[in-house]
């Protein structure tokens, strides 16, 4: 069976060879590991690296005088971009910082309890770990299966854990150790209905599916944006309810405490605000190629990804082959022989990087193993063939490595029957 590639959604004149060019990857290897930290363009660099410049130029004048005015500036243009108000967005360094901060900002009581889904990001887990042994704090874990059938599985088995004890539903809008988009405005919604407090940690949300946070509904929502966006590391927000404004504050106390949401995370001690600061260069960079293009082009790439290594590898698919509950990656099983050629998944990780070149998560879930895809621009169909062809080629653990390969190959570049 024959898997073409799809189509270039951007269609803009420019080959796969110099979308990906906009980005200073290292073409040397193939890297299929956006997702957990996506390169950011040239352009954007450049913007970010002027910024510095120019605070560097002028420190107190930048970091004192001016800082408050460009950063509402960036937040306006960020609260527009994910669909929030910009007085009930604050800037943070990372998803993880802002689940700590609106977590450590409320009043908890022993015996309360926690919703989270088994696939949650670890970080969070380890999160609420703390609040159990410094506050007394219940964890209730919702186990759902691989594959999942349907989003409605996610509603279903959350709904089932709610108790009279359940404060707070702290939940994934796209999980990161199996890419899966959750139906959060539904389990927002019902969670809501409950009394219960709802925290979306929307880590790969923004840039990679359509946003908008009001819609949502959720007491708070924190995301990235050096991920999707591909704005510069350490860029990301948190964005709560007006009934939450006045309560939620930064994890750094500053000197303005109590005086306003967005003044308190304006100014959370000295630190490198040029990521913030280039954040709407990054959101405008992508703009002109028109965001929902950009976002159909991924989907469609990760669809493809999904649907061609299942059969290349002859594996079931984690969730249905239609791709509705896809972003801009794909979690595929890997194949039971090849798992049992080594002793974890870190080693194979390992071994597809030093061998063959290819940067791609291997993923242990609990007992089985699978690679999760990510596909951006620099994305291209021969990288994902070279992945496939790399899997099926390991017949033993001393397999040679293959000579360097530039993996610039463009949409043109013949494509392997499965």
């Amino acid at each position: 069976m024959a898997f073409p590639p799809p189509p270039n959604e951007l269609a803009l004149g420019r080959t796969e060879q110099s979308l990906a060019d906009l980005f200073p990857l290292d073409r040397s290897y193939c890297f299929l590991n956006h997702g957990s930290f996506g390169s950011v363009p040239h352009e954007v660099l450049a913007t970010q690296q002027a910024i510095r410049m120019e605070i560097e130029a002028r420190p107190i004048e930048m970091l004192d005088r001016r800082l408050r005015a460009n950063l509402s500036a960036a937040r306006a243009r960020v609260a527009q971009f994910v669909g929030t108000e910009p007085e009930r967005l604050g800037f943070v360094v990372n998803a993880t910082e802002g689940v700590n901060a609106f977590l450590r900002s409320l009043r908890w009581e022993r015996g309360d309890e926690v919703i989270v889904v088994d696939q949650v990001y670890n970080a969070m887990r380890q999160s609420l770990l703390r609040l159990t042994r410094e506050f007394g704090i219940g964890l209730r874990i919702v186990e759902v299966g691989l594959p999942v059938p349907t989003p409605s599985a996610w509603i279903d088995a959350v709904e089932s854990a709610f108790t009279p004890r359940t404060r707070m539903l702290l939940i994934d809008h796209i999980t990161s150790p199996t890419a899966l988009v959750l139906p959060v405005v539904e389990l927002v919604r019902r969670a809501r209905a409950r009394g219960v407090r709802t925290l979306v940690d929307g880590a790969h949300a923004p840039g990679s599916i359509a946003l908008s946070i009001d819609a949502i509904g959720a007491d708070a929502y924190t995301a990235n944006l050096h991920k999707w966006v591909c704005a510069p590391k350490g860029c990301a927000f948190l964005a709560v309810s007006s009934e939450h404004a006045t309560e939620v504050h930064p994890l750094a106390t500053s000197h303005f405490f109590g005086e306003g949401y967005t003044r308190e995370f304006d100014w959370q001690g000295t630190r490198d605000v040029s990521s913030w600061l280039a954040a709407p260069a990054a959101i405008d960079f992508f703009e002109r190629f028109g965001w929902e293009r950009v976002r159909a082009r991924n989907h469609s790439l990760a669809c493809w990804a999904q649907r061609f290594l299942c059969a290349r590898w002859s594996v079931e698919p984690i969730s249905p082959l239609d791709g509705s509950m896809l972003a801009s990656m794909a979690a595929v099983w890997l194949p039971p022989r090849v798992q049992a050629m080594f002793g974890s998944a870190v080693e194979l990780q390992a071994h597809l990087y030093a061998a063959h070149r290819i940067e791609i998560p291997v993923i242990d879930w609990k007992g089985r193993w699978h690679v999760r895809v990510s596909c951006h621009l620099h994305t291209n169909p021969a990288l994902i063939e070279q992945l496939a062809e790399a899997i099926l080629g390991l017949g033993t653990r001393q397999c040679p490595a293959p000579a360097a390969v530039d993996c610039r190959a463009t949409a043109g570049a013949p494509t392997k029957s499965a």
